[in-house]
């Protein structure tokens, strides 16, 4: 048996630079930017809009929900789309002198079952 002797500093440098990048990527993401879903979670029934522009951002589109409430008005409703998921955030003018304040809070999940639906059919087509 040959015996080897040290790493070659080239292969050294390049195993330390590969454990280092490893520590980096582990610690960026364990002690990042909290996520999206870690923000939703602290909007609460009440908050104002300014608040909840500051802890989720600007949204991606606004609008009306449809659903009427206090004295007559259409609730207003930001949305958030984030990778697969669409988060809403209704307001209602119910603070103070007929602020909008969060009165609901939903999420929904884009339903992917076309693609499997698309790729059993693939499947089955013979050319």
């Amino acid at each position: 048996m040959r015996n080897v002797g040290p790493l070659p500093s080239s292969k050294r440098k390049l195993f330390v630079g590969i454990f280092v990048f490893i520590l980096l990527a582990f610690l960026l993401g364990r002690f990042g930017e909290p996520g999206f879903s870690t923000r939703w979670r602290k909007v609460k029934d009440g908050m104002t809009q300014e608040e909840v522009r500051k802890a989720l951002g600007t949204p991606t589109s606004t609008g009306t929900s449809g659903t009427i409430g206090a004295g007559n008005q259409a609730v207003t409703r930001w949305e958030y789309k984030h990778r697969l998921c669409t988060y809403y955030v209704d307001f209602d003018y119910i603070g103070p002198r007929g602020a909008p304040l969060v009165f609901r809070t939903e999420r929904s999940q884009k339903d992917w079952e076309w693609l499997w639906w698309r790729l059993w059919l693939h499947r089955r087509v013979r050319y």
